[in-house]
């Protein structure tokens, strides 16, 4: 049964190797070059949330996945309990103030959590046991995490925990997703997704200070509306 996790386990594992190559970069002597390799991968990210925001098919299951979502998202305050995690763990694990520990760990989370590899990933391997969906987001977050790391310090190489937790569920619940992921389904999942990259691009390059974390659920969202229209049938 263990072996359905092979893929997260290395996305767990390439999260925690980027992050201790990251560091490197944030010693005085690279400072600056790892400083201008964080901004332009910040501008990779927002390319990357503009092009899969691209192209909406189901324009009003979009609009409602995010109000619906957000609502949720900011009842629950989301942002807040990343935070309150992310404080916990550096008075835990680190010695001395990180200003930016918290920040990395959230945005590192929300990276590497939001997207249709984690999702169609978890269902490659909690449903076939197969696993090239994950190693290749392996190797796509081993230069992220590392670019991460440049900015934000080492509270990126903690939201391998994130990574493990979220994943690790979403593998266990693979059978149940299965159903509910059709195509268009999928489809208005990465459109969701795809605005929150713009919105973390957007917290990098420290143009804004958007809750991000509020906007997870409505990622869940076009799945509830898909379980729905299954029961009315």
């Amino acid at each position: 049964m263990f072996g359905i996790f092979t893929g997260v386990l290395a996305n767990v594992a390439t999260v925690v190797a980027g992050t201790a190559v990251g560091l490197i970069f944030k010693t005085e002597k690279l400072k600056r070059i790892g400083e201008r390799i964080f901004q332009v991968f910040a501008l990779y990210v927002m390319v990357m949330g503009v092009e899969g925001a691209l192209g909406v098919s189901q324009p009003l299951l979009l609009l409602a996945s995010i109000i619906i979502g957000v609502a949720a998202g900011e009842l629950l305050d989301l942002d807040k309990g990343f935070n309150r995690l992310g404080e916990k763990l550096q008075a835990r694990f680190t010695k001395g103030s990180d200003s930016r520990f918290s920040e990395g760990f959230m945005q590192a989370s929300l990276l590497f959590c939001i997207g249709s590899m984690t999702i169609l990933g978890a269902l490659q391997s909690g449903l076939e046991n197969q696993h090239s969906i994950y190693l290749t987001k392996s190797v796509l977050d081993l230069v992220s995490s590392m670019t991460l790391a440049m900015g934000f310090g080492i509270g990126v190489g903690f939201s391998a925990l994130t990574v493990l937790v979220f994943q690790g569920l979403l593998v266990l619940g693979a059978s149940a997703l299965a159903p509910l992921l059709t195509d268009a389904t999928v489809a208005v999942c990465v459109q969701v997704g795809s605005l929150s990259l713009i919105g973390i691009s957007l917290n990098m390059l420290g143009l804004t200070k958007l809750k991000v974390a509020n906007f997870l659920p409505a990622m869940f969202v076009p799945m509830i509306w898909q379980a729905i229209t299954l029961l009315m049938r």
